[in-house]
């Protein structure tokens, strides 16, 4: 609990830093920087606050002692984004409902849950992980984290980041806090295990994958030569909004869920096939749509994903192997 205490303080004291720099390079509105850093800060905080298992039983205690409590402390989630909406003049009744409604679907459906250890899986886990996911792919949350036309921006920006931080955090205290699955290995630093399987796993995939693109005509090697820092920050941005979402939800939870409940003795083997299947679909929705393409070699990639995770049971490992996957493609496919 202390180090997570201390950690958020680090994080408020590094935006604070941030703005003065911000400030003296870039002529900002000082009260609307000040409103994103601390949105940043406090989703940050709860992204990494939720890794904590000391925080996770503090709240689940809180969550099985008061049902009332157990409803409302996710929506602690939203003051993140009042002081956004409130600093940069963009609040919407519209986006708050969002959010609200987003909050309220899986925690209720999985609230009748929340007394007891989860063993199998139920039709309310498989919707509360619909009612996670389809928002987000879909874009039902957008214009919610929205900077405002200044003398930087013409036009209003969306930032897409806040998206799946948020979604982490409530997907974290829904699975993890209210339903009581074990197992999911949410956490965000490496271990050596972790880089040796990620690492592994992102090795054998390339081999396969690559020519298997090819064959499918999805991929076309783009060489050109790109600094290391645009790849640092590329793969850490992939891995904190990208690979840790989605492998949370397709391994932490999906995976997870169905390794404890299928029968027999290859339970794992199946469950992460059967992953990794629903993992290329999910991606069906991308143009031309259906794009079969895309979905076989996501379902490709979610085997080695998942093999990273059944052997940790960390996502931190199948989220570098993703991470990885993502960032070769980004730059040279």
């Amino acid at each position: 609990m202390k180090k997570t205490i201390l950690a958020v303080a680090t994080l408020f004291l590094v935006v604070s830093l941030a703005e003065g720099l911000i400030l003296a390079g870039v002529r900002l509105d000082p009260v609307r920087v000040a409103a994103f850093l601390a949105c940043l800060a406090l989703i940050l905080g709860a992204f990494v606050g939720l890794t904590n298992p000391a925080v996770v039983r503090l709240l689940r205690q809180k969550a099985i002692k008061s049902p009332w409590a157990a409803v409302g402390i996710p929506y602690l989630l939203l003051i993140p984004y009042l002081i956004f909406a409130v600093g940069t003049q963009t609040f919407s009744f519209l986006a708050l409902a969002k959010l609200v409604a987003y909050i309220a679907a899986p925690t209720l459906l999985l609230f009748p849950d929340r007394l007891h250890r989860a063993e199998r899986v139920g039709w309310r886990d498989f919707a509360a992980m619909l009612a996670l996911a389809l928002p987000v792919s879909a874009g039902w949350l957008g214009g919610i984290w929205v900077w405002p036309a200044d003398a930087v921006f013409t036009e209003p920006q969306e930032i897409y980041f806040f998206r799946p931080l948020f979604s982490v955090c409530v997907a974290a205290y829904a699975f993890i806090v209210i339903r009581n699955l074990e197992g999911v290995g949410y956490r965000l630093g490496f271990r050596k295990g972790d880089l040796i399987d990620g690492l592994s796993n992102f090795a054998v995939f390339v081999l396969l994958g690559i020519p298997l693109g090819y064959a499918l005509h999805f991929i076309q090697f783009r060489p050109h030569g790109v600094a290391l820092v645009d790849i640092a920050f590329q793969f850490l941005a992939i891995y904190l909004t990208v690979a840790i979402p989605e492998e949370f939800l397709f391994r932490g939870v999906l995976q997870n869920f169905l390794s404890k409940s299928l029968p027999g003795p290859r339970h794992a083997i199946y469950a992460l096939l059967i992953a990794s299947v629903i993992f290329g679909a999910s991606h069906l929705h991308h143009a031309p749509v259906p794009n079969w393409r895309y979905a076989i070699l996501a379902s490709l990639a979610g085997v080695f994903y998942g093999n990273a995770y059944r052997t940790r049971q960390r996502l931190s490992s199948p989220a570098l192997t993703h991470a990885l996957v993502d960032t070769i493609w980004h730059f040279w496919f």
